[in-house]
């Protein structure tokens, strides 16, 4: 009990301070953070939701934290979920952790940052960086625990009480008999003051320092549950079955009228939001005295919520009783029809100059200012309402293109004139609209007009056009026409003559979807369906910038220079960013590469498929903000936010080792037996709000000279490394941010075999010389003792001489035959060499020289190819349920099943590990696809009832089509790309890279 002497009461409760409760309201929200930031809207956050089917061990996310490390941990009924980002790590009872059951109900930060975890059983465990303590039992279901200032421990139970675990490891108990309002505990607070408050079902209590063996029952606050407690300066927030309550200075009321009957589950706040978690009504925020709500409808998994938790990257993490649930800034914000838009399949945008943001969809005109969406109506001039194009004209009035009837002129609220064909337009179909002072020039789906008050001319491919399909317009300073066509690009002349641009050379470009003006460069950017074309203003010169320089595809519709002169280019795979730097350089030739980043759904965009061929399917906003048009509503990005995500570094840990395929302990100075001819290191960045986006480095040293670039890649593969002592280090890095300040890094040996040693070749050398010195003295003696013999036995010894050179000739007969028995081993060993000994298949060295061969005679002889990269799904979990016995006879099954599907010119090898690699040579892409697909569902259809009951297996494939890459990297590249995005998007799926 010593740790009741060292009590001493810190505070007083001053009579004389009660104030109103609406004073306490604007008091608590006033005093969070006066000078941060607005909120965002709940409906702009980005959301995203795990659940079982992402790897969770069970959907109800009873408390969420985050360790020092940097790693997340979620807490569920069977057990704790340990997250880097990419994937969940199980850790359930056990020896390893000391929890007695799987059930885990809290987990909180201890006075030295290592995390406290209690649930079911009355499991009481701590865990930190260096490993994990428990202690005994208490066998009662524990909800809560909070450590207090002198290292003692207070666990709240169902049932049972309060218990109050002193530093020695003894126990103290307090139940009703002492004063708890309830036997059950649903929350603690141990405030700095040394004050333990405690949510009871029956109210709220408290312990003072003063009077430790009192407890206090709380007026004022309803005898229900308390399921949460929340202490801001002096103020502590009381989050009940029956509302929101606060308790300061002594006085207790309820914080709003409006959270007067919400049932609190969860309370967190940040900067001057509060945010409360409820058991049915889903989330709350309170902000500024505005109460804003996010359900079930909103896309919350569920609305009863259990846990609240804000990261080191400030997203808010949300458990529920169906899954964990984040919302986070992200660079994308997007707005739909949900959102007041007129249709969701949106295909131009215009960033008008009175600031507000016009969008035309396929279901009508919308304008947005600020954050209000209005509709304008232009049902009376279009029957179908669907906009395809929009420009601004010098007034202020504005151009809609439409898909059906004809262009429209919008001004001061009203449709003033209407362009179709009845009066001139050769097409009603307009995708560019391009305003001038003397009139419009407007491009049909069947060629290009000229409008005037007086006349419509119109121009056709009879006039010089590449093609009649108009879908973008760009007039340059000099007075010259840029018309972009499906058949490429022409310029009119000031003289009215058109000629076409030569894009014989641009790897086959036809159409062109856009112009996008770089005075910095003194160029023009074309985007294009084989990538972006630079028109060099100066000398009329043409650049290509396609797949050959990095591009990741081909079909680009519209590019955006932002206010650092960056690229930003739409596409129907995402949104590419290009630095002006990078792009200046490969211009110039200096630099080999494009350098990009892509952007798509985790990015905050409700659809990555961009749309284009209408003028203009993206714009810069005044405000610096670019807007893309996208077949989910209007997608618009801060250019500058990038940076702000980019300032978090990432920290960086070195998850698992793999020596020869087989899971290794990872530890500092590992010492690794002889014959360990491939190491697999898997590393995590704990970066949560871009973590597909993390950039990696490492370096072994001892075997890399410096640091080698794995770009989003979070492995590290090393083969046939001489035996020695290394260090492998691994930084992280956001895009555009700064690399680990802590590396992580681990050391380990390589031990040799006897015969790589030093010492043992020292013994053999010795050994030699010292057979070779008895040897010659054995000679010597002999010839003494022949040469005394040999003048009385000449005639015997020839003979002898004769003998042995008959003998002489049978052992080079022999030889002769043990040299070609040694040649016949050589040839096996050299085809076993390229056999995997486990599934009979090809191996990796086998397969690499058949794609190269293959490659070769593909562009040789002009015939299709196409390579396929095969992975067993969740295959890891085969290993870890049954044994790796059992995966050894998935893997041969599935080889043999792959065989058993491929034709005999086709090459199928075991790639690594649970991954294949298949070889189609004369085969175009749909059919490797229909070829995968067949595969896809023969291995779905293997029996492993006989040796692993109820296990089923699928597998995911990536399919590239041979291209002509020089070096075939690339190809694989591409086909590893499809794969991981079958794996992305579901698994025991094809995917095929475009």
């Amino acid at each position: 009990m010593h740790w009741i002497i060292n009590w001493r009461c810190t505070v007083s409760c001053s009579s004389y301070l009660m104030l109103y409760p609406a004073l306490f309201t604007l008091m608590l929200i006033t005093s969070i953070d006066a000078t941060a930031e607005p909120a965002i809207k709940l409906s702009n956050y980005f959301q995203e939701s795990w659940t079982t089917r992402d790897g969770l061990p069970h959907n109800t996310i009873n408390s969420i934290n985050q360790s020092d490390d940097g790693y997340l941990w979620v807490a569920t009924w069977e057990g704790l979920a340990r997250f880097n980002g990419r994937n969940f790590a199980l850790k359930g009872r056990g020896t390893d952790t000391g929890l007695p059951d799987s059930g885990v109900r809290a987990i909180h930060q201890d006075n030295d940052g290592a995390l406290l975890v209690v649930g079911s059983r009355g499991g009481f465990v701590r865990r930190s960086t260096t490993g994990w303590r428990h202690w005994p039992q208490l066998n009662v279901l524990l909800n809560d625990v909070k450590q207090d200032q002198h290292g003692g421990y207070w666990l709240a139970s169902e049932g049972q009480g309060l218990f109050y675990q002193q530093a020695d490891g003894s126990r103290l108990h307090f139940t009703s008999e002492q004063g708890l309002p309830s036997d059950i505990v649903h929350s603690l607070l141990v405030d700095p003051a040394g004050r333990v408050w405690i949510g009871s079902g029956r109210g709220l209590a408290v312990i003072y320092p003063d009077t430790p063996t009192t407890i206090h029952t709380i007026p004022d606050i309803p005898p229900v549950p308390v399921f949460a407690l929340l202490q801001r300066d002096d103020t502590v927030l009381v989050g009940t079955e029956r509302g929101l309550y606060q308790w300061q200075n002594g006085q207790s009321h309820l914080v709003q009228p409006e959270l007067s009957e919400q049932p609190v589950s969860a309370l967190l706040l940040r900067n001057n939001e509060l945010w409360l978690g409820t058991t049915d009504r889903g989330l709350l925020r309170l902000t500024d005295g505005v109460l804003e709500q996010l359900t079930i409808d909103g896309g919350l998994p569920n609305n009863r919520i259990l846990s609240l938790y804000q990261d080191r990257e400030n997203s808010i993490w949300v458990g529920t009783n169906g899954g964990l649930f984040r919302l986070r800034e992200a660079p994308f914000v997007t707005y739909t029809a949900e959102r007041g838009l007129a249709g969701d399949y949106t295909r131009a945008v215009l960033a008008h100059s009175d600031g507000s943001i016009w969008v035309g969809s396929s279901q009508g005109l919308s304008r947005i200012v600020g954050q209000t969406i209005e509709r304008l109506d232009i049902s009376a001039y279009s029957r179908g309402q669907s906009v395809l194009s929009l420009s601004e004209t010098a007034d202020g009035s504005v151009w809609i293109g439409t898909y059906t009837d004809g262009a429209l002129l919008w001004r001061d609220g009203k449709i003033v004139q209407k362009l179709q064909r009845d009066n001139g337009l050769l097409a009603n179909e307009v995708r560019a609209v391009l305003p001038l002072t003397d009139g419009v020039w407007v491009g049909t789906a069947q060629g290009l007009n000229f409008v005037t008050k007086d006349a419509t001319k119109a121009y056709g491919t009879e006039h010089g056009l590449p093609a009649l399909f108009i879908m973008a317009l760009y007039q340059h300073s000099d007075g010259r026409l840029f018309i972009g066509t499906g058949g490429g690009v022409a310029i009119m002349q000031t003289d009215g003559s058109i000629t076409a641009l030569d894009f014989s050379a641009l790897d086959g470009a036809e159409y062109a979807f856009g112009f996008t003006p770089d005075p910095q460069q003194n160029l023009l950017w074309m985007t294009t369906d084989r990538g972006l074309v630079a028109y060099h203003f100066a000398d009329g010169r043409l650049s290509m910038l396609g797949r050959k320089v990095g591009l990741p595809f081909d079909k680009l519709f519209q590019a955006v220079l932002d206010v650092n002169h960056n690229l930003w280019i739409s596409s129907n795979r995402g949104i590419l960013r290009l630095e002006r730097d990078n792009l200046a350089g490969v211009l110039s030739g200096l630099q080999q590469e494009l350098h990009y980043e892509l952007f798509g759904e985790s990015d905050g965009m409700q659809s990555a498929q961009a749309n284009g061929g209408s003028m203009a399917a993206a714009t810069l906003a005044q405000d610096g903000t670019v807007w893309f048009a996208t077949s989910k509503g209007v997608s618009w990005v801060q250019p500058g936010i990038l940076r702000r995500f980019a300032t978090h570094i990432p920290p960086v840990v070195i998850e698992g080792l793999r020596v020869n395929g087989a899971e290794a302990v990872l530890r500092q100075g590992i010492v690794i037996a002889p014959g360990a001819n491939r190491l697999e290191f898997a590393f995590a960045g704990l970066g949560f709000v871009m973590p597909q986006r993390i950039q990696y480095r490492s370096q072994l040293v001892g075997f890399d000279e410096d640091w080698i670039d794995r770009g989003s890649h979070n492995t590290a593969e090393y083969t046939n490394l001489p035996p020695g002592d290394y260090q492998l280090r691994v930084a992280a890095a956001y895009p555009q941010g700064g690399w680990s300040r802590q590396e992580a890094h681990v050391n380990f040996t390589i031990l040799p075999y006897y015969w790589q040693r030093v010492d043992f070749w020292l013994a053999i050398m010795a050994t030699i010389i010292l057979l070779a010195l008895a040897m010659l003295r054995w000679r010597f003696n002999a010839l003494q003792r022949s040469e005394q013999l040999l003048r009385l036995q000449v005639a015997e010894k020839t003979l002898k001489l004769q003998q042995q050179a008959d003998h002489l000739q049978a052992i080079d007969q022999e030889r002769s035959a043990l040299l070609t028995q040694i040649k016949q081993q050589a040839q096996e060993f050299e085809q076993q060499a390229r056999l995997d000994a486990l599934t009979g298949l090809p191996n990796r060295r086998a397969f690499d020289e058949a794609l190269a061969r293959e490659c070769a005679r593909s562009k040789r002889s002009n015939l299709p190819l196409c390579l396929v990269l095969m992975d067993i799904d969740h295959f890891k979990q085969v290993n870890d349920r049954y044994s790796h016995s059992i995966g050894d006879e998935v893997l041969k099954l599935v080889a043999a099943e792959i065989s058993t599907q491929c034709r005999q010119d086709d090459t199928v090898s075991r790639w690594g590990g649970e991954e294949f690699a298949l070889l189609l040579p004369n085969t175009d892409i749909v059919v490797a696809q229909d070829i995968c697909e067949r595969i896809r569902k023969a291995v779905m259809q293997i029996d492993c009832s006989a040796f692993a009951a109820g296990l089923h297996i699928s597998i995911s494939l990536g399919v590239a089509q041979f291209a002509g890459e020089v070096p075939h990297d690339k190809l694989l590249s591409r086909s590893d790309s499809a794969l991981y995005q079958a794996k992305q998007s579901g698994r025991n799926r094809v995917d095929v890279a475009l």
